[in-house]
């Protein structure tokens, strides 16, 4: 094992405490050798959860938790647009990592819709090449205009988007360049222009020192049992998460599998037999449309 433990970290509400505990068992799963401290940041995670989720500590000998409550104030006008009332405004507390971790030059941040499947200290131990972070790049969301207004924000035409689920933050050099208030000051001034939440602002605020990493440390594509060369699987869509039962997801099937291994493996039946029944009948919101479908076949949408 290395000296220093791989810092990881997250932000949550209270609800995603089982996904945290999912993605953490995936990691700690796949990565026996190495040591790992957890940083969870939130703004109202139970103590009921926070001690469940800790129970990995003992499970793992490699492992340490620590939970870090933020202040929600400082959010509470932050944008969240049109289309992804799903997202919690936790998502913008990554911005604070710099400072919450004041004695950490460096971590990794990810989003917990996400499965680890490989050696994680690869990425770990990379050169940054002088970058605030590393990250890999999205460049469907480049190429579709319906995605993305690139010039909205000053961008060149040609200027590179990166996914911000998964990234390796120098932390360090954040903290040399004010990057905490310039993220929060950007949120601020862009408000409700701003579309994909802090994807826009971070690529914004970083552009030019976000090093690209290789597509498979942050796998947005359709899940496939069969790819090995997979290291992070990021359920980015709707109907990909492992919880959303629609009839044609089966990302809930390695999820399951960490489940059971994890502390909430008592939710594992409710967790199959949502599924189940999901073949059958399912109902969901989305972008203000509620649809019905009845074996796998929409029978009614509407309005919300």
């Amino acid at each position: 094992m290395s000296d220093e433990p791989i810092s990881m970290s997250f932000c949550i509400s209270d609800s995603y405490a089982q996904h945290l505990a999912v993605v953490l068992t995936s990691v700690l799963a796949n990565n026996p050798s190495s040591r790992f401290v957890f940083h969870v940041l939130h703004s109202g995670v139970t103590p009921e959860n926070q001690a469940r989720v800790k129970k990995l500590e003992k499970s793992y000998s490699n492992c340490e938790l620590r939970f870090h409550t933020v202040d929600m104030a400082a959010f509470a006008n932050f944008p969240i647009p049109p289309g992804l009332e799903h997202v919690t405004r936790e998502t913008y507390f990554r911005y604070l990592l710099p400072d919450i971790l004041p004695d950490e030059s460096r971590t990794i941040y990810s989003d917990v819709d996400v499965l680890c499947v490989a050696d994680i200290a690869k990425i770990w131990t990379m050169d940054l090449d002088g970058m605030l972070m590393a990250a890999v790049r999205n460049y469907k969301g480049e190429a579709r205009g319906d995605r993305r207004d690139i010039v909205k924000f000053g961008f060149a035409p040609d200027s590179p988007y990166f996914f911000t689920g998964f990234l390796v933050m120098d932390l360090a050099a954040m903290r040399a360049g004010n990057y905490v208030r310039r993220l929060m000051d950007a949120t601020v001034c862009y408000g409700e222009r701003v579309t994909f939440i802090d994807l826009d602002i971070m690529n914004l605020v970083c552009e030019g020192r976000i090093k690209e990493v290789d597509a498979t440390w942050n796998e947005t594509g359709r899940y496939s049992f069969f790819r090995r060369d997979v290291k992070i699987w990021h359920f980015l869509g709707f109907t990909q998460k492992p919880w959303c039962n629609i009839w044609k997801n089966y990302t809930w099937l390695p999820y399951l599998k960490y489940l059971l291994k994890s502390p909430y493996r008592m939710n594992a039946l409710r967790f199959v037999w949502g599924h189940v029944k999901g073949f059958f009948f399912f109902k969901y919101t989305k972008r203000g449309v509620t649809r019905y479908l009845v074996c796998g076949l929409l029978v009614w949408k509407g309005r919300a």
